[in-house]
């Protein structure tokens, strides 16, 4: 058998593999980079089962057992190095949840480990501290969610403006290579690539840290289901992908015009995209409508003592117009005696939503412990209508932002490919021009009359680089396409499906700007010709 690379270059490398450590170290970093961005959402869901499981007086090994099985969360990972201090090396909760908290790094999840362990100290009653804990991460959750999106309206403007910034700077580049025509001009577009490539980073990190983390879609790790919209995305992605990148290298080869492969992108993208959009509005729909279907099912089960077939079909179904197919399709399965757990995991999974799959579990878990239905939906729709309204907000932030951004994107492409062909069409007619005057030309301008200074002037835009600014100008349209592709997917959120929509409407825009700008100008921009002198 063929050993494998790592064994190889571990051989090799005297049983070490080079820069194993840095790797890991960068690793290390992004995953708790990730992992912070993601926790206070976290804590509300850890806090939010924890407060329904409480509900039926369950003991706190119970609790804490329960909670460290949830393994969606991020935190709960923390709870089972609890449990394991309890378990195996027989600690108390309190000196489990210290001796934990001081080595986790986030310092909200932290400080709830401290507070919990004082209140076990104190003789709180897990009830009571837990519903006090609820509303703590509610608000915690909602100010950072709130300056997440304060400081989205500050750096949003910022990144046009600096990506404005880095633009004009190219023009600038292009413009100067056209006058002067200078033999080394490698050095100066390479420049003028990384000052693009820096500055769309920059802008793009610092809005990537700003923005609150709200994952739409359920993770497949959790449900082997998924919506009728996500299964047609995961079928088409990968062989969509495949011609993409074939066809488009194929374009490039034959010499075919870039816009033309700008253009198939966009258009190959587009009916993934299209789909993508569809499910992520259907995915907000759902998540608004099920915090009054959950409150609604859990009165109706406490306030009638019914089961949840019984709810379901009492609730007012019309009212909720996006979960009405879904619900009526799970009442049906019930009613047919199918096993309970698998009609809600296909619930779950047709939702498609990472909120309800994680809302509803914590309510049929909460109610299987036998806590009381009606407080249980009022606390799991209080947290999730907590999380819908947020979302409203940012939304209607990532909305302004997407409006400026197709506009913003269609002036800068839009500009600069127009002042390269106004370049490229004066260098072309002034170097018409200067090959009609021929030696009369040559005499004009070895002489020190006002014809051989205008003539030297012109002779300033012949030689224009065409076979290098090509590329360059091509080359920082694609820069310009892809780091606000980047931009759009981090203001809006959503699944990463989303980026199909972006790349399909702004690589069909620069593929159309591409093909249109040059006959346009063409067609305005001209410069008489002369006859010989």
């Amino acid at each position: 058998m063929f050993e494998s690379l790592k064994d190889r270059v571990s051989k090799a490398n005297g049983g070490e593999i080079p820069f194993e450590d840095q790797i890991d170290g960068v690793r290390k970093k992004i995953e708790t980079l990730s992992d912070n961005k993601k926790m206070e959402g976290d804590l509300v869901f850890m806090t939010t089962y924890m407060a329904s499981a409480m509900t039926a007086n369950v003991s706190r090994p119970e609790l804490f057992e329960y909670t460290a099985r949830r393994h969606e969360y991020i935190s709960t990972k923390y709870i089972r190095r609890v449990v394991d201090f309890v378990n195996q090396w027989h600690y108390s909760y309190s000196e489990g949840l210290t001796m934990v908290g001081e080595r986790v790094e986030n310092p909200m999840l932290r400080n709830m480990f401290n507070r919990f362990a004082n209140a076990i100290d104190s003789g709180v009653p897990d009830g009571e501290f837990l519903a006090m804990e609820l509303n703590t991460a509610r608000s915690m959750y909602r100010n950072t969610f709130e300056q997440g999106f304060e400081m989205l309206k500050k750096w949003g403007d910022a990144y046009i403006a600096l990506l404005f910034s880095s633009m004009l700077v190219a023009i600038i580049i292009m413009i100067s290579v056209a006058i002067y025509a200078p033999s080394g001009i490698d050095s100066a577009l390479n420049t003028s690539y990384a000052l693009v490539l820096l500055t769309a980073g920059f802008g793009v990190g610092l809005m990537y840290k700003a923005v609150p983390v709200d994952e739409k879609t359920l993770d497949r790790s959790m449900n082997g289901w998924c919506s009728r919209e996500q299964a047609m995305i995961r079928r088409l992605q990968t062989p969509v992908l495949a011609i993409t990148a074939v066809a488009a290298l194929l374009l490039l080869l034959m010499g075919v015009n870039t816009g033309m492969v700008f253009l198939l992108i966009g258009l190959l993208f587009a009916p993934i995209g299209i789909i993508a959009y569809v499910d992520n509005y259907n995915v907000v729909m759902r998540d608004e409508d099920f915090p009054a279907f959950i409150r609604g099912v859990g009165s109706i089960m406490e306030g009638k003592g019914t089961t949840v077939v019984e709810a379901i079909r009492e609730i007012d179904r019309k009212s909720l117009v996006t979960l009405e197919p879904l619900i009526n399709s799970v009442y049906t399965k019930l009613n047919l005696g199918l096993d309970e757990a698998l009609v809600w995991e296909k619930f779950i999974g047709d939702c498609g939503t990472n909120l309800i799959a994680k809302y509803m579990n914590i309510f049929r878990d909460s109610v299987a412990l036998g806590g009381a239905p009606g407080v249980i939906g009022k606390i799991v729709g209080s947290s999730m209508l907590s999380q819908v309204l947020l979302r409203r907000k940012r939304d209607m932030v990532a909305t302004g932002f997407i409006v400026l951004l197709i506009p913003m994107h269609i002036a800068m492409i839009g500009i600069f490919l127009t002042l390269y062909e106004v370049l490229h069409t004066m260098s072309e007619a002034i170097e018409s021009v200067m090959s009609t005057l021929g030696e009369s030309g040559a005499a004009l301008s070895g002489s020190g009359s006002v014809a051989g200074s205008m003539t030297g002037s012109m002779n300033l835009f012949v030689n224009f680089p065409e076979d290098k600014m090509v590329p360059y100008v091509m080359t920082i349209s694609l820069m310009i396409t892809v780091a606000n592709i980047f931009a759009g997917k981090i203001v809006m959120g959503g699944d990463r499906y989303m980026y199909f929509f972006l790349s399909a409407v702004l690589f069909t825009l620069t593929g159309l700007l591409v093909l249109i700008v040059p006959p346009l100008i063409s067609s305005f921009f001209q410069i008489p010709q002369f006859g010989a002198v």
